[in-house]
Parts: structure tokens; C-alpha cells; sequence
């Protein structure tokens, strides 16, 4: 089995998920206070990312954490009907290059994974709708049918995406040199460096830097 495995922010998507998701929620006229008091709650931490005192990955799973209270009280299909009306807005922001590298993958006989921190219930809208084989993403804890903010909904990160992706293929073969992987990410160069073709997507000045060194493909645009 060779894989090819695509990022999701940034990659795929060639913006952040959490932010389009916000304006989903105005757009869908869903409570404006809820949504207000959990940007203030995040904006702390995107002014300490942007003065240099976290890193981006740092950034992005105290937003995470945070964002996730917005779905308070909520049940899982309130959730996914949220996510469901959602995924046109975000449609319009995918990276045309890497549908078609997707196409691409799919006809040369690879399996396809979108290997992901956002929302295993909306990535599974991707997988659908581009034919993915495999999607690894964060899924959201409930009880009682309720999501539970105080529950285990761990963020996904560089390091974690590596053992998830092992776990997701243990017991078969995985031809891993012929195997692709698409990141957007300096975060995500243990799980690039997996595979022999490695591809760097509009990479952040880190994953560029450390693309050129190892004469990685990059895709631009």
C-alpha cells in the first residue's frame, strides 16, 4: 500500500479552519454574544503568537481548546448540521492544485488521507466529497449526547499526527518511500520526513527553509 497524505489548514484548505468557521457561525445567525465572548477568550493568545512569545503550534491548540466552547450545549447532530451548512463557505477556499493532486493520487492507485487537527465530523464531509480513503482527525468529546468541553478532545499536533498515522496503518504494509505527504507546515516535518516524497504547500518560512535544504518539492500558489 502507498499513501498520500494531505494536510487539511493551509493545504487543502488555504486558510485557517477556526476563523472560517467563526464566520460560518455569524452567517448562520447563531448567537453573536456566544460567539464574541470566545474570540475575546482567544485573542490573548493570537497577540502572543504574533509578538513572538508562542509558537504558532502553541497558538493553534490554545485556540483550539478554546473555540471548541462555542459548541456548549449542543448535541452531535446539532453540531454536524452546523459543520454540514458550513462546508460550502469553506469549499470555496480549497486549493484547486491540491484537489488536482488528490485526482492525481487516486488514479495512480495511492490511498488517500486527510490527516488533520480540525474536526473529524467535518473532515469526513471532505473525504465524501473528494473521494479520500482514510480521514485522522480530532474528535469532539460527548456525554449524554452533549458535547463535553471538559471532556477529552485532545488537539492534534505535529508529533501526535505521526503515532495517529502509525496507529491508523498498524499490522499492514505501507510502502512508505513511495509514499507522498502534503503539510503546509514547519510543525509538520516529522510526518513529511515519513515519506519519501515529501511536498511543502505555500510552506510557513520554517518548512520552506527546511524544504530547500532537503530539496523537497514545494507548490506555490
Amino acid at each position: 500500500m502507498k499513501l498520500a497524505i494531505f494536510d487539511f489548514d493551509g493545504t487543502l484548505l488555504s486558510r485557517d479552519t477556526l476563523p472560517c468557521l467563526g464566520r460560518e457561525w455569524i452567517r448562520q445567525k447563531r448567537s453573536r454574544l456566544r460567539y464574541l465572548l470566545v474570540y475575546l477568550s482567544i485573542a490573548p493568545d493570537l497577540l502572543w503568537y504574533r509578538i513572538g512569545l508562542i509558537s504558532r503550534e502553541s497558538m493553534k491548540a490554545a485556540a483550539f481548546r478554546k473555540f471548541n466552547y462555542l459548541f456548549l450545549g449542543m448535541s452531535a447532530e446539532e453540531i454536524t448540521l452546523f459543520f454540514h451548512e458550513a462546508y460550502p463557505g469553506l469549499r470555496k477556499h480549497f486549493n484547486d492544485r491540491i484537489i488536482e493532486e488528490i485526482g492525481l493520487a487516486r488514479s495512480q492507485g495511492y490511498h488517500c488521507v486527510l490527516l488533520s487537527g480540525s474536526y473529524f465530523e467535518l473532515m469526513k464531509m471532505v473525504e465524501a466529497d473528494l473521494g479520500l480513503d482514510t480521514v485522522i482527525a480530532a474528535r469532539l468529546a460527548f456525554k449524554d449526547g452533549i458535547f463535553d468541553p471538559e471532556g477529552d478532545t485532545p488537539f492534534i499536533d505535529g508529533e501526535s499526527k505521526c503515532s495517529l498515522l502509525q496507529e491508523a496503518f498498524a499490522g499492514q504494509e505501507v510502502d512508505w518511500e513511495v509514499s507522498r505527504c502534503f503539510a503546509d507546515s514547519v510543525a509538520d516535518v516529522k510526518v513529511m520526513g515519513m515519506v519519501g516524497e515529501p511536498v511543502a504547500v505555500n510552506p510557513d518560512p520554517g518548512l520552506l527553509s527546511h524544504a530547500r535544504r532537503e530539496d523537497w518539492r514545494v507548490l506555490s500558489g
